[in-house]
């Protein structure tokens, strides 16, 4: 089983606010996510649900059966040919690397996008205050 805890952000107006913390685990051929509202967000006045699914309100969500990530997280992960170019990049780098090519997760979509092309004000980092994944200038998917 992996897990992987990342950090939520939304820029509104050139500034950053910390929403939630997003959990995303994989066991096997199966993956989930839980989400869980920063108390500073549901209680500041710009605070917003980020979908229907997640009410302001305090709590872990999780990911209803079937479904890999919440839709507000996964709207910033690429479609199908973003995914498709980032597992030629990943097949790429394992040949080069001589190593077993890895399968790629819905969290690893979500986070291999290079961050200053994402869709949407989301942003996410695996430490409070960033850097914001995916932040590699040196291979940035898209390219």
């Amino acid at each position: 089983m992996t897990n992987r805890q990342v950090y939520v952000y939304v820029e509104l107006d050139g500034t950053l606010h910390l929403v939630g913390q997003l959990w995303a685990r994989t066991n096997r051929d199966k993956e989930g996510a839980s989400f869980q509202y920063e108390p500073s967000w549901l209680a500041g006045q710009e605070r917003f649900a980020l979908e229907p699914a997640l009410d302001l309100t305090e709590g872990i969500y999780h990911t209803a059966a079937g479904r890999n990530m919440f839709g507000a997280m996964g709207d910033s992960a690429p479609d199908r040919w973003g995914r498709i170019l980032m597992r030629r990049a990943t097949t790429r780098i394992a040949r080069i690397s001589q190593k077993p090519s890895q399968t790629l997760t819905e969290i690893d979509y979500l986070l291999g996008v290079y961050d200053e092309a994402r869709q949407g004000a989301l942003r996410f980092s695996e430490r409070i205050g960033g850097p914001f994944l995916q932040h590699a200038a040196s291979s940035p998917i898209p390219p």
